[in-house]
């Protein structure tokens, strides 16, 4: 008796195992079509009404393209989209206590490893290679946050996971400890049923937010936000939330570190990912002697390039103003007199203000720079 022929399986679900094979942790696939695109677009002209998207003038720009992927990829039918876990749980507990031992920087947990920008599109252009072989003639195009794609709406359609109520992606089996990318194509693939919002009348995200930049259940003002201010922001963080900062100096998990789905999250399997460096090593105050050679060596690969040499260093004075240690005042108080970046000088002014540095503060009272002139004298009135 002969066995009956193995069964081949579905492209869909070939194409998903190759991405889990590629370092994936979830994959999933959600139809392009107009009402989808409809519901995007009417949301992100709302949230941009509200004022919550700051100062980022590339959204508002965008707005038609962001909401439709057909504008990047003409005839799109359909979206992959893939979450990489980026997480090492097993290095948590002990990098906090060699930082708090040290004395060392806040640092958001996806920017301790490889620039995800860098990990990612390799990754999703293998996905989309094999897509291409599977069905020849497939156009694919490939995306992570820099593109003009609402990830994280179309990761939910997709049933990777459901938009938790501090807006980010969660997942059942990981929490949202991961970033997305996603695989535009014009193949027509079976879509995947959506994701089931799972976190109920817990409001924990919101009422740890240090900030209270999520404003409200789904709803984040990026105005408020940490993440923003110590990232995306290029000029003076407001007066009014820098005691609120804390110690941070590159992003904020504390919604995330709320959330109990977290509980569940797993060892990425993508060792780029893995913390590296001496960043729980270093003392914050030592971060202020980089130059602008200096920090793009010490950071290349990483994501705190993005905040830039001006952006990261007024953090770290930001930081150590609210950290109220006196030992520090002698250095910001020679990163107030010396440092070329007055954006830099008054956030050290401010510091120092905190620290109850009058001689400094006095002397400053001649730097060249207006701004820095005002923060002195801010600080010396308060």
């Amino acid at each position: 008796m002969s066995l009956p022929l193995a069964v081949a399986r579905p492209l869909e679900e070939r194409l998903k195992q190759r991405a889990l094979a590629l370092g994936a942790s979830a994959a999933g696939i959600a139809r392009v079509d107009d009402d989808a695109v409809s519901l995007d677009g009417e949301r992100l002209r709302r949230w941009l009404a509200s004022g919550f998207g700051a100062d980022m003038r590339y959204l508002s720009r965008g707005v038609d393209r962001r909401s439709d992927p057909r504008a990047s990829l003409p005839g799109a039918r359909s979206l992959v989209a893939l979450a990489f876990d980026y997480a090492f749980p097993s290095h948590d507990a002990e990098d906090e206590a060699r930082r708090r031992t040290a004395g060392a920087a806040r640092v958001a947990r996806y920017a301790r490893g490889r620039d995800y920008h860098r990990v990612v599109p390799k990754r999703l252009a293998l996905v989309a290679d094999f897509l291409r072989a599977e069905r020849p003639g497939t156009s694919a195009r490939v995306y992570v946050d820099t593109g003009p794609v609402l990830e994280r709406a179309w990761a939910a359609r997709a049933g990777v996971g459901w938009t938790g109520k501090h807006s980010l992606t969660l997942r059942a089996e990981g929490g949202s400890w991961f970033v997305l990318g996603v695989v535009l194509t014009d193949a027509v693939l079976a879509p995947d049923v959506p994701a089931e919002d799972r976190c109920g009348s817990c409001t924990r995200c919101l009422d740890a937010c240090p900030t209270g930049a999520i404003v409200g259940p789904y709803q984040v003002d990026a105005r408020r936000c940490i993440s923003y201010l110590t990232i995306e922001r290029r000029g003076p963080i407001p007066h009014e939330l820098r005691p609120l900062v804390g110690e941070r100096v590159f992003g904020c998990d504390d919604c995330q570190d709320a959330c109990p789905w977290n509980r569940l999250a797993a060892e990425s399997p993508i060792a780029d990912f893995r913390p590296r460096g001496d960043l729980p090593d270093r003392p914050l105050a030592a971060w202020l002697d980089l130059d602008e050679d200096e920090f793009q060596a010490r950071f290349r690969g990483t994501p705190l390039l993005r905040a830039r040499r001006d952006g990261f260093l007024r953090n770290v004075c930001v930081a150590l103003g609210n950290r109220g240690d006196a030992g520090d005042a002698a250095r910001l108080a020679r990163t107030l007199a010396e440092d070329p970046s007055p954006l830099v000088r008054a956030h050290a002014a401010w510091a120092l203000g905190r620290l109850g540095a009058r001689s400094a503060l006095e002397a400053a009272l001649a730097d060249p720079d207006a701004g820095v002139r005002a923060e002195a004298a801010l600080a010396l009135d308060a």
